[in-house]
């Protein structure tokens, strides 16, 4: 099974050192950092697009709309997210309309970047500009209604671990686990383990 590539493309190291971390609590998979806009480019290969695409508005060589534009088309099936401190709802909707999955704004919380990006990889649109109240957050609560085996697959799954590992670690058969797998995703209503990962890193679970 191939592993999912995350390219983060920002010319400050702290925050792709911050957005790494991030990505590892949705997406599991190799991460590759990128300076400017020339080596992120270079990271692409034809047979091999990356899953997720996160960029800065500006970094070296990076030409806003035009770039973006350049990235869907070369890369079609790939998640491209801008986060910046620009919060301009016009330029925001200039990189959705240039093909941009998501548009975040680096003021808002940890927690709620992680979250909207494990909803563009669920498929939505996201243009987050501003950080929500705490209180505002969906956090369901895992306590309730989830058995015990089903926490257990819960953390595993926000710790990026495979069925095979999941598995291991349970002493139980993988068609054992994707049976839990299937009922764990109708209980918290989501629909890829991104989803779920993400609900285990807001509930504190991982």
């Amino acid at each position: 099974m191939t592993k999912d590539m995350i390219i983060v493309a920002d010319d400050h190291p702290i925050f792709r050192e911050g957005m790494t971390r991030i990505i590892r609590r949705v997406l599991p998979g190799t991460i590759l950092e990128a300076a400017e806009f020339g080596s992120l480019l270079s990271h692409i290969e034809d047979d091999n697009h990356p899953t997720l695409l996160i960029l800065d508005l500006v970094f070296p060589g990076f030409d806003g709309a035009n770039s973006v534009g350049h990235l869907r088309q070369k890369c079609s099936q790939s998640a491209i997210i801008v986060v910046s401190m620009n919060e301009d709802p016009k330029i925001a909707r200039s990189m959705l309309a240039a093909g941009a999955n998501g548009y975040i704004s680096k003021s808002v919380l940890p927690e709620q970047i992680q979250k909207a990006i494990a909803d563009v990889l669920d498929g939505e649109v996201v243009m987050l500009l501003e950080a929500q109240p705490e209180n505002d957050l969906e956090k369901p609560d895992v306590t309730l209604g989830l058995s015990p085996r089903h926490i257990d697959l819960l953390v595993r799954l926000g710790q990026g671990k495979s069925n095979k590992e999941i598995a291991r670690e349970l002493d139980i058969s993988p068609f054992t686990v994707r049976a839990h797998m299937s009922a764990l995703f109708k209980k918290l209503d989501v629909s890829t383990r991104a989803s779920a990962a993400a609900i285990a890193a807001l509930n504190g679970l991982v």
